[in-house]
């Protein structure tokens, strides 16, 4: 019995604005037997015997239809990425040609468009050479599972004739762990045993130093718990297993691998959200497909009862985006509306998330219960979340002690914490804030890339990367620099893209992504080298011969180069690679043989000086942006210091306290591509001070532009010290300058942006005359109302913090405000329609 699909209406989520997460990983059952009879297997040890009436193999057919499927719904979503997870059974009984075909089959399908990861899941009893060139020429990681040493591991994973399998898996994992054959190896999965000494299962397993250990608690629910675990008891035989293991892995040195259920409780405690559905509140966005073609929930679901992930779709007649309007997928993608009323009650129940879905089952009363290990994860996170604070404010004291909080060598960067006043709050709420509060914000985001940049440093240690030597000394650098030269490095960390290069590189080391360089934080410190004069040679990467220094520009060398070396001199610096040297002129910003600089941007107005730097060079300038513009001419360049030189004199001239605030927060413009009509923006959180623009047409146009974006940028800093809205629980809303729903933060970020919009037309208005006079007024009331009317929306959707209630009810009273004042009826109904016009196009496109 599903009680929650069973009275879930998709239909009325959806008019309510809930929009489905679409899927990005696909598991695939290329094989349901297995050659281990392990006592634990949800797929033939507990409720549900379907593998019984399924084929052996997933037949060539099957994997045709389902590369189809795949490469339909990645393009209906427009999704960059995805993962392709190979499944069992054993997967490894498929064969070679098998996987081969099926891999190849898929990425052929998606095309290159979209980076397909590929995960293989194996007992690895079968793992030999020919398995691991395979995977080595079709880039495909793998996981193990192993439960500790050979006592542990052969309690339950024996083979069906009784014989322990520790041994095959050990020999295999020695392969695997080789030199040739170590870039593979994602890591190890392993269930716990309560018979089993937890730290010693620990160490058995660091024996191998995984770049990753998941610890899965064996599947059960409330009709069938699992070993050890009595419901009718508060007990917490799990989290007493699991807490030592974790304290040993928290205050490791060196945290030698990544163990993912204490990461997810850590980050989500932080405020993050869940890449797992064993905790968290984060939409399922995965889907399994059986051997035979069957389109199926997640597999542990076999667990509660006969035929629990089963859909009745199939691959041959239905798409994925058929699986995500069924009620029992939509139950685990709406977060907390799916959660029982003890688990919203509960003071760790955003964290916990209720435990994994399967695990809340009971008989006769479906899944709207907390998990059966309820006890357990209520003891371990609030035990990772007194640890982690006691951490943290060990820290702080420290740093106001003035001991060090950064590196180990040399002059750390220093850090503060930040806090935002209660006047500077309302003031920012209202839409203003001023200079001084622009600034405190920047600071913050200062203090933001500082720790990124270390947290790359880190992770690439501890996940063992490739380049996690030159990345540390990258680091040391930077820190040495710092100490005689803190401007040189400041100007570095602050450029915009340093946030997204470092957020990116640290979570594509988490999930063991090859594409991470955390090796580009050697180009940072050659920046901050060159910019402070020190001398000093680095190793930097080259990415197809172009060495990107961020804030300088970039140097140009052969295509085949990869790796390049740069020497600093007190006045100057030389890049070489290959069979060239490029010399980096004096000023950076200018162009020279194969050097091409950052240029800048400067205007002045009544005594008040604005200059900004035109990256469009560096590749996280701005990410996910699709119409990214290229390099500017020199008759663009000049056509954009025409733009912003009127822009700056009429923001100056008749709207002084916006223009201190973009003075203060904007330091980097980037390039779009045009559109067909009108003007492109954009600005990002991980770029803080860059916006993104395609060329404006006069200069009003990118006076407003300056001023939305950087509203923008003031909300998006604001939220890195105080949360205003609540998790995404998957509902969308009309916004009236968008054509898609959007979710709470979105609407958050358009008001408040629309907020200085509307600010901006109502000054401007009064300047006017004749048709210039009408457009400003249309604007002014267009704008007004459609933001009072976002903010309504945002005050009923039960999705903000109680800041974020104080925030946006301090929005809407200064908007009711300007909404009454007189407006020519001319302009009013000129507003009007161009608002109806877009309501009548979205309802047409959303419906």
């Amino acid at each position: 019995m599903h009680e929650w699909p069973s009275t879930l209406d998709v239909g009325e989520l959806m008019a309510g604005g809930w929009r489905p997460t679409p899927f990005r990983q696909f598991i695939l059952k290329i094989h349901s037997r297995c050659d281990l009879a392990c006592a634990y297997c949800y797929m033939y040890e507990m409720a549900d015997t379907s593998w019984r009436g399924r084929p052996k193999r997933m037949a060539p057919e099957t994997f045709a239809a389902t590369a189809a499927r795949i490469a339909e719904h990645t393009r209906a979503h427009g999704l960059g990425e995805i993962e392709v997870v190979l499944h069992g059974g054993e997967p490894l009984l498929a064969g070679r040609e098998a996987i081969r075909d099926l891999v190849t089959r898929i990425r052929s399908a998606v095309g290159g468009g979209t980076h397909v990861r590929v995960t293989l899941q194996t007992n690895a009893t079968l793992l030999d050479h020919g398995y691991l060139d395979l995977f080595d020429e079709l880039d495909v990681r793998v996981g193990v599972s192993l439960d500790g040493d050979e006592a542990m591991h052969d309690r339950s994973r024996r083979r069906a004739n009784g014989q322990g399998s520790h041994a095959a898996v050990v020999k295999a994992l020695g392969l695997l762990t080789s030199p040739a054959y170590r870039h593979l190896f994602g890591g190890l999965l392993c269930t716990v045993d309560l018979r089993n000494d937890p730290l010693g299962a620990y160490e058995a397993l660091l024996e191998f130093d995984p770049p990753a250990v998941d610890f899965l608690l064996p599947h059960g629910n409330w009709s069938a718990p699992p070993p050890g675990r009595d419901p009718r008891t508060s007990a917490t035989p799990y989290a007493d297993w699991l807490i030592p293991v974790f304290d040993r892995w928290y205050r490791s040195p060196r945290q030698p691998t990544r163990i993912r259920l204490f990461g997810e409780i850590i980050h989500l405690l932080l405020g993050g959200a869940s890449a797992s559905e064993a905790v968290g509140l984060s939409p399922a966005a995965m889907v399994v497909v059986e051997t035979d073609g069957g389109i199926e929930q997640s597999d542990f679901l076999k667990s509660a009862y006969q035929g629990a992930p089963e859909t009745g779709l199939h691959v041959a007649r239905d798409s994925f985006d058929d699986v995500l309007l069924l009620p029992a997928v939509a139950a685990r993608q709406i977060g907390e509306l799916a959660l029982s009323a003890a688990c919203r009650r509960c003071p760790v129940g955003r964290v916990c998330g209720g435990g994994l879905y399967a695990h809340r089952y009971r008989e006769g009363h479906g899944f709207a219960n907390p998990s059966v290990y309820c006890p357990d994860l209520l003891r371990l996170i609030e035990h990772v979340k007194h640890t982690v604070e006691a951490d943290l404010s060990a820290r702080i004291r420290a740093h106001r002690r003035g001991r060090p909080v950064g590196t180990d060598q040399g002059t750390p960067m220093k850090l503060r914490e930040h806090r935002i006043p209660a006047k500077m709050f309302s003031e920012l709420a209202a839409g203003g804030g001023g200079a001084g509060a622009v600034a405190q914000l920047a600071a913050a985001q200062r203090s933001k890339h500082v720790l990124l940049v270390r947290g790359v440093m880190e992770t690439a240690r501890v996940t063992g990367h490739p380049q996690a030597a030159l990345a540390r000394r990258a680091y040391d650098l930077l820190a040495v620099i710092q100490r005689d030269h803190p401007g040189a490095v400041d100007a570095v960390l602050r450029h915009p893209s340093v946030g997204a290069w470092s957020r990116h590189t640290v979570m594509a080391l988490r999930a063991g992504d090859d594409r991470a360089t955390p090796a580009q934080l050697a180009a940072l410190a050659a920046a901050a080298a060159i910019r402070s004069g020190t001398v000093c040679e680095i190793d930097v990467p080259a990415a197809e011969g172009v060495v990107t220094l961020p804030s300088l520009g970039q140097a140009v060398l052969s295509p085949t180069v990869s790796e390049a070396t740069v020497q600093c001199f007190a006045d100057g610096a030389d890049i070489m690679g290959g069979n060239l040297a490029v010399r980096v002129p004096r000023d950076p910003g200018s162009d020279a043989p194969a050097w091409r600089g950052l240029r800048s941007l400067s205007a002045e107005s009544d005594g008040a000086p604005f200059r900004v730097v035109v990256d469009d060079l560096d590749p996280y300038r701005m990410p996910g942006t699709a119409n990214m513009g290229g390099r500017l001419t020199p008759a663009e360049a000049g056509r954009w210091q025409a733009g912003l030189d009127g822009a700056w004199s009429l923001l100056v001239r008749h709207h002084r306290a916006v223009a201190e605030e973009v003075g203060t927060a904007i330091s980097v413009l980037t390039p779009l591509a045009a559109p067909p009509q009108g003007q492109s923006s954009a600005s990002s959180r991980e770029t803080f001070g860059c916006v993104a623009l395609s060329t404006p047409p006069d200069a009003i146009t990118f006076a407003v532009t300056l001023t939305h974006e950087t509203q923008h940028a003031k909300l998006s800093a604001l939220l890195d010290i105080v949360p205003l809205t609540e998790p995404d629980d998957g509902s969308r809303h009309y916004a009236p300058w968008r054509p898609d729903p959007r979710p709470v933060p979105g609407l958050l970020q358009g008001a408040y942006a629309y907020v200085g919009v509307t600010g901006f037309w109502r000054r401007q208005r009064r300047l006017e005359s004749g048709a210039a006079a009408l457009e400003a007024g249309a604007e002014f009331s267009r704008w007004c109302e459609a933001a009072r009317l976002v903010t309504a929306t945002l005050l009923s959707s039960g999705r903000l913090t109680p800041p974020g209630e104080v925030f946006v009810s301090t929005m809407a009273r200064r908007l009711d405000r300007w909404s009454r004042e007189p407006v020519p009826a001319g302009a009013r109904a000129l507003g009007r329609e161009r608002a109806d016009r877009h309501r009548a196009l979205w309802l047409e496109r959303n419906g």
